[in-house]
């Protein structure tokens, strides 16, 4: 709704300044303003200049091949080939339409003198000028994602609660993958909202949300590894208990500022202590234990991507983005 509120009057303001101006075409910034606004600040930005550029090849183009061919339907042809050939080998095809409606004008007129070139230049300045500056304001989503943050973990949380349980369980009948779905489309959300956040923002923090959605998203593959090990598990071990208050603890310590170090160092004790216990008795045995190592492996990988992720980060994302934890 916002959107279509921006472009209505962008449009409108657009057109009703270059009347004032006493440009010729003045409909034609409203036009410009229309196709400008896009569906994040920096977006905008980037057509915006984009189209710029395009123009000052948009005139060069013209005046060479209506100097050369007339004033004619021909010449124009002529001018699209070459301007859209162009256009797309310095990657500004967003810009075509705009500046080929601009030139039909010069066709129109039959003369690109400095009034002509100079009125073009005026419709597609207002026009882009107002589009950009309506863009600029967009409503502040931080909060917005601060709750997708909430949802994720709390989702990762019961992933990790109901591994605690079924990993010491022998049959799991109602343990599916299923419990890992609405941790999914969250992700899906999260990072399309942190895109639209980044690109709505002009500072390098707003890269912070992207980073962390992408690290659940790793960490999430991870747990779905988790999950093949433990339904493939057929008995539980005196070891098994060890392993799932790892995976009780981790699921309730695990949130956004923690840097998963007091983690680590707790998964290196269980491995202690499962290599201090007695060796296997059975092949049966070998082979649950060597299933209970390989989840300990991945846990570890699943905390060393909560690990890096807080290392990498600024002083100032961490003031910004921990500063309430």
């Amino acid at each position: 709704m916002l959107k279509l509120i921006k472009i209505a009057v962008g449009s409108a303001a657009a057109i009703f300044l270059a009347d004032l101006s006493g440009l010729n075409y003045s409909t034609s910034a409203g036009i410009i303003t229309l196709l400008t606004i896009q569906d994040t600040s920096r977006e905008t930005i980037i057509i915006s200049a984009k189209r710029i550029c395009a123009f000052l090849l948009a005139t060069g183009l013209a005046y060479t091949v209506f100097r050369l061919f007339g004033y004619s339907v021909f010449s124009y042809g002529i001018f699209l080939f070459l301007f859209i050939a162009c256009c797309g080998s310095l990657h500004l095809g967003t810009a075509v339409s705009t500046n080929a409606v601009l030139v039909t004008h010069y066709l129109l007129e039959k003369n690109m003198s400095p009034a002509s070139v100079g009125n073009e230049a005026l419709l597609l300045l207002i026009g882009a000028g107002i589009g950009t500056l309506l863009n600029l304001y967009m409503p502040d989503k931080g909060r917005e994602i601060r709750l997708m943050q909430r949802r994720l973990e709390e989702d990762l949380r019961a992933v990790l609660f109901r591994m605690a349980e079924y990993i010491g369980k022998e049959e799991r009948p109602d343990y599916t993958e299923s419990c890992f779905d609405k941790l999914q489309a969250d992700i899906g959300v999260g990072k399309k909202q942190a895109y639209t956040y980044m690109n709505n923002t002009f500072f390098q923090e707003s890269e912070y949300f992207i980073d962390y959605m992408n690290m659940r998203e790793q960490q999430t593959v991870v747990l779905r590894d988790i999950y093949k090990k433990i339904m493939s598990m057929r008995t539980v071990l005196p070891q098994t208990e060890q392993v799932a208050e790892l995976l009780g603890e981790t699921a309730e310590t695990f949130g956004e500022s923690n840097n998963a170090c007091g983690l680590l160092a707790k998964r290196e004790e269980v491995l202690l202590r499962m290599k201090d216990s007695g060796l296997p008795v059975t092949r049966q045995e070998f082979e649950e234990r060597a299933v209970l190592y390989g989840i300990l492996m991945d846990l570890g990988y699943f905390l060393q991507l909560k690990k890096a992720f807080s290392d990498a980060l600024t002083k100032e994302q961490v003031r910004r983005y921990w500063s309430g934890e």
